[in-house]
Order: C-alpha cells, then structure tokens, then sequence
C-alpha cells in the first residue's frame, strides 16, 4: 500500500482528516568517557548501556556489528525510498506526525521473536570544547545482554581526536597534546581527555529484576505488560511524571518528557511490536514534536527524524543555559529507529563553544534483538 493511503487508513480520528502539519546525565556521560571506564549508577538504577540519548542519549541525550545468534536479532535498515521519493507528477511532504503514524504502521507488522537473551549494539559519540577552543570527539562501544535477573555490559571508550580537520589543524599547532583539558561548567577542575589511545574494555555484570528505565525502573516483565494502545501507554509512563527532567529538578514540559523516556523504549527495549507501534503512535500525537527530513545517522546510515527542542543545564550549578533539540531518527521500512542526537540551537553550559546546528552527541543503534548465545 502506497504511505499515504496507509496513513489515510490508520490516522487517529483527533488527528483529522486532512495533513497534520541534558544536564546531569550528559557531565556523567563526559566523565566516563574522559577516564575511559562506565559512569556510577544514579540512586535511581539506569544500567549502563541505557545511557540515553534514555540508554547515553536521554544521556545527552550523551558504543559494529555482531550477530545476534538464533534469536532472530535485526539491524535497522536503511529508509524505504516510497517515503521520501515522490511519485512523478506529485510532491509528497511528511509532517512529524505522518512520519511517525508510518513508522508505526510498518513497527506493527515486525514478526515476533524470541530468544535467551535481549541484546544489543551501540556507538555513542559525543562532542567536547577544549580550554584552547578546539573541539574534540570521543566514542563509545557498547555491547549488552539482558535477561529476567542478569544483565551483562562491554564497554570499550576510543581515543579522542580532533572533530573536523580545522579542529585538527588547531590541535595540532597546540604540539598535539596527549591529554586535552575540558572545562565543565560548574565542575571545580573541568576534567581531562586522552588522545594517544582507546580505553580498556570494561565488562560489568549486574544481578537485578530491574534491567531500564521509563520514567522509573522496570522489570523485563513489566515490558512485556506494556499496553498496546498509545492512550494507555501515555497513561502508564506519565504515572511517574513529575514536571521536570528525568534526570534531576530541572522543570520539563510534558511533551519533552514523553518524548525522551520513550525515545529508549522505541529504539533499543525488547518490547512487543504493537508497544513500539503505540509508541510512535503516542509521538504522532505530540505538538511540539517537529519534522526534520531524511538525516545521516553517525554510522553513515540515511534515515527521517524528528525532534523536540528542550533546554539544558549542566550540574544544576551552571547558570548557562542552552537550547537543544532531542532527534529520533527513523527506518520507516522496518519501524525501528536507528538511534538518538542532540542537536545544539543555542550553545551553552558544556557546549557553550559548538555553532548552533551541531550533533553535540548521538547514540547510534546497531544491533538491538533477540539471541540465543552471549559472547564472553
């Protein structure tokens, strides 16, 4: 069926008929990094392969490929050409909802899978100003097992280096340092990144009935008792809805909260296909959430996101306030996400040096499923 027709068909009646038109988290996720091993877990339990952009994003909103044994684990695929090509003779434009209402419809339609455990793939990648005005960048690998009790974590940070030639150019000319000191507003000392070579592999082992985070800890069994319909999912994760951030006492909206507590459910939680589908559904119906056109994920991948713009504030302490937006990027084709950005709008706090339209930080997802074995 044509994406159009498929969304005259599956549109919410509030929708109408016609066209619809970090922070905490984030200082924690720049330590880690910078001394190359995971970050404390909170008083309220967040695994360490849940760094968000909700897993590193909703860290910053702030680590390819292994198979997933028997289980039937996927890598999100590239963008179906249907959605972003018209058709000769017409001009198609997809709103954030529309976007959203087909990447439900094609999640709905993923056939169930199963397996021993849950796992998944990840590159977090994040953005940071030297004190001598260059910008370095620095990635994360992670890799994740996940059963009723147990979890596992491979953690691996890479060296920084330079993020664009002119940022090299200028690292360069400061005699290329092998340590680079970052400031943190707020934080007495700022801390200090490595260039000369990747971090240790770091595994971690954790006995616990709560595997993520939704706004609260959950179970692998409260996952699989979701509901399957967005009004009752709303319900359920705004249960816990406080008027601020997930991370801390800073107020939020509730658009801004929904939108990053289920932005991990979406892209690396092993939910049903019809909890995933409520889900995008959910954000359709979201007015702050905006379209933002076919993008380029950190791993080369092509995909269509959308955004929420949310302010940000470093360690509580930091007066410097800026302007982010919150992007979820989109595989219509297979309704799974391909992973998470923030973007800067206006700088400030720890990225008070990145020009305004800058990926300050992304979690990309590259294997999220279902596996019969774990890797030791």
């Amino acid at each position: 069926m044509n994406p159009i027709d498929e969304l005259r068909a599956a549109r919410p009646a509030h929708l109408g008929d016609g066209p619809v038109d970090e922070e905490t988290r984030r200082t924690e996720l720049a330590h880690a990094m910078a001394q190359g091993r995971p970050a404390r877990r909170r008083r309220n339990l967040r695994p360490v392969w849940g760094l968000s952009l909700a897993g590193a994003a909703a860290a910053v909103t702030a680590f390819a490929v292994l198979t997933a044994g028997t289980g039937g684990g996927t890598a999100p695929r590239a963008p179906s050409q249907a959605l972003t090509q018209p058709e000769a003779g017409e001009t198609v434009k997809l709103s954030a909802q529309e976007v959203l209402l087909v990447a439900a419809i094609r999640a709905e339609r993923e056939p169930a899978t199963t397996g021993r455990f849950w796992h998944t793939e990840s590159v977090d990648r994040m953005l940071f100003v030297a004190s001598a005005g260059y910008v370095m960048a620095q990635e994360q690998r992670i890799r994740t097992w996940v059963t009723a009790g147990e979890q596992w974590s491979e953690m691996r940070t890479l060296a920084a280096e330079p993020a664009t030639d002119e940022d090299r150019a200028r690292w360069e000319a400061a005699g290329s340092p092998k340590e680079v000191e970052i400031p943190v507003p707020g934080k007495k000392g700022g801390m200090r990144l490595v260039t000369t070579e990747a971090g240790k592999p770091h595994t971690g082992h954790h006995k616990s009935r709560y595997a993520y985070w939704l706004g609260r800890n959950v179970t692998l069994a409260d996952l699989a008792s979701l509901p399957e319909d967005e009004a009752g999912l709303k319900a359920w994760l705004l249960e816990h809805y406080e008027g601020k951030d997930t991370e801390g006492d800073r107020p939020m909206g509730e658009d801004a909260w929904l939108f990053r507590v289920s932005a991990g459910l979406i892209t690396d939680m092993p939910v049903s296909a019809k909890v995933r589908g409520a889900a995008f559904r959910m954000l359709a119906a979201l007015p702050s959430v905006t379209s933002v056109g076919t993008v380029t994920d950190s791993q080369g991948r092509k995909g269509t996101a959308v955004s929420i713009e949310t302010d940000v504030k470093v360690n509580n302490a930091d007066t410097s306030r800026g302007v982010v937006r919150d992007r979820l990027i989109i595989d219509e084709e297979s309704g799974r996400a391909l992973g998470r950005e923030s973007v800067v709008v206006r700088p400030g706090g720890l990225w008070a040096g990145l020009a305004p339209g800058t990926v300050s930080s992304s979690s990309a997802v590259v294997e999220a499923g279902w596996s019969d074995t774990r890797e030791r």
